[in-house]
Formats: C-alpha cells, structure tokens, sequence
C-alpha cells in the first residue's frame, strides 16, 4: 500500500465507528472519515467470530490486496476502516465476491476519485 498507514489504535477504530460515514454489503462493512493528511488510513478489523486465525489472517489479506488494487482510483487523505461481517462464514465466500462488494461500498460512499 503505497500511499496508506495502517490504524493500530482501538480508540482509532471506535471514533470511526461512532463517527464516520459508513456502507454496509452483504459482507463488510466500510466506515470512513476525512482527515487532513495528505495520504490515507486504513484499518481492517475481522472477529474471532469468523473462525480461526488461518481464516482470519486469509480474509485481511485479501482485503489488503483488494485494497491496494483501488487504492490509486480513491481520493486521498481519508481515514478507512474495512470491517468483515461476524454473521458471515469466511468458507461462503470466494475473492472476487468480496471484491465486488469492497468496490461497491467505495461508489455507495463516493470516495473515488472522478
């Protein structure tokens, strides 16, 4: 991710949460804010409820990926955070439909870039 940091403070993610805009799909949840940073801030949360560790760290990094792919189309110094459905069993789904529901939060939420 070239031009993004990553969030590593609960109090980061919670503030988003309560705060920001925000677009639900079937499975994630994109919250987002403007901040005045000239870059953006990406946090990627998945609940142990998902399944184990294998799985968990499986989904990140194809959000990660994903992430990265549309990262240079969005506009810059937002503050992101990808959250993956607890209701939703990481085995039922496949990358290109997470892909496709991460782009169609981003135009639900009109931070590309036109």
């Amino acid at each position: 991710m070239k031009y993004t940091s990553s969030i590593k403070k609960k109090g980061t993610f919670k503030y988003l949460i309560n705060k920001g805009r925000f677009s639900r799909e079937k499975y994630l949840v994109v919250y987002f804010i403007k901040n005045s940073k000239p870059s953006n801030v990406l946090g990627i949360c998945v609940s142990k409820k998902n399944g184990i560790s294998v799985h968990r760290n499986k989904m990140k990094r194809w959000i990660r990926e994903i992430y990265k792919v549309e990262e240079s189309k969005l506009k810059k110094g937002l503050t992101l955070v990808i959250m993956y459905r607890k209701e939703t069993k990481i085995d039922d789904i496949d990358y290109h439909k997470l892909q496709d529901n991460i782009v169609n939060a981003f135009k639900k939420l009109d931070i590309y870039e036109v």
